[in-house]
């Protein structure tokens, strides 16, 4: 029993799955408001008992996630021998063949969860992969492109569910998000090869061309309502502007006194708890009230669950990472 427990603790370290609740929240939320527009009826998240969706949605994010992070410890083995010698692989807690056996499980039931969702959610699964698969040989040294790549991963992610949506300012909310807290982290980590003045301009050129793709898809789609579903004003806005300003504050004050590392990995961890503090958000903008309870109990165990992982985890760095 105990020889099972060290298994599962090296296979959490190793896919960094206390992190993977910002995903599941994600795609849940996707997968609800699904429900909740009939214009999707046609939809497999539509039609589906509810908990089969979620729990597919679920396994969808666990496989993406355990691929991505999983192949980033395979490709930088001997990169983390000599700067990460802790994490499991260069610690000799599993071995490569092992690993690599972890990496192609996880991408297997990330596509045999999206199938469910019909072909339009297996081809965003296939992009959300491929997308990782590039992050992590190419994107992530070369940070400009790595961030923007990030983001990117996160919002095919979120289209399995429903590749139709027209409410996409969510989805460009997410992607926003991760790119900030990829920026940022890179910074307190000190990363090579270092941000520059350019570095940055180009991640704001992909930030805002990917912006335009997302919301312009958003007005083609729906040109009446594309911002905001139905007959909603702007002052629904503040939900999620104070979900936005809840976060700066949590932030600032768990990550600015501590900084460094310790501070990057803070910032992605409560960068991933608040995902879900967003759909909690949206779902009471559009005053779906059920929906922001159910949204607001998972968030809440979800931090719970994240939390517990943590302690059980010693090393735990985020998703997002750059060579030193």
């Amino acid at each position: 029993m105990q020889r099972l427990a060290e298994k599962l603790l090296t296979a959490f370290q190793l896919t960094r799955l206390s992190l993977v609740f910002g995903a599941i929240a994600d795609v849940w939320f996707i997968v609800v408001y699904t429900r909740q527009d009939p214009r999707y009826e046609l939809l497999p998240a539509f039609e589906m008992p509810l908990i089969i969706g979620l729990v597919t949605a679920a396994l969808l994010s666990v496989g993406l996630f355990a691929f991505a992070t999983s192949l980033n410890d395979l490709l930088d083995l001997r990169h983390d021998a000599a700067f990460s010698p802790d994490r499991p692989l260069p610690a000799g807690r599993i071995r490569a063949a092992q690993a690599v056996v972890i990496t192609i499980g996880a991408l297997l039931l990330a596509i045999a969860a999206a199938i469910p969702f019909g072909t339009g959610g297996l081809v965003f699964a296939v992009l959300a992969a491929t997308a990782a698969l590039f992050y992590n040989a190419t994107g992530k040294h070369l940070p400009a492109v790595g961030v923007v790549t990030a983001g990117l991963v996160h919002v095919a992610h979120m289209l399995v569910p429903n590749h139709e949506i027209a409410f996409m300012l969510p989805i460009w909310l997410i992607f926003t998000h991760v790119l900030v807290i990829s920026v940022i982290g890179h910074h307190l980590e000190g990363k090579r090869p270092q941000l520059t003045g350019l570095g940055m301009a180009g991640i704001l050129l992909g930030w805002g061309f990917w912006s335009i793709v997302i919301l312009g898809i958003a007005a083609r789609r729906d040109p009446m309502g594309y911002f905001l579903p139905g007959d909603l004003g702007l002052e629904t806005l503040v939900w999620p502007i104070l979900a936005i300003i809840a976060f700066i504050a949590v932030a600032w004050r768990k990550v600015g006194p501590v900084g460094g590392a310790l501070g990057a990995e803070k910032l992605r961890r409560y960068g991933a708890m608040w995902h879900g503090v967003y759909g909690v958000a949206w779902f009471a903008a559009l005053g779906l009230w059920q929906a922001t309870i159910l949204m607001a109990v998972f968030t809440f165990v979800g931090i719970v669950c994240m939390t517990l992982l943590k302690e059980l985890t010693s090393t735990d760095p985020g998703m997002v990472g750059y060579r030193v």
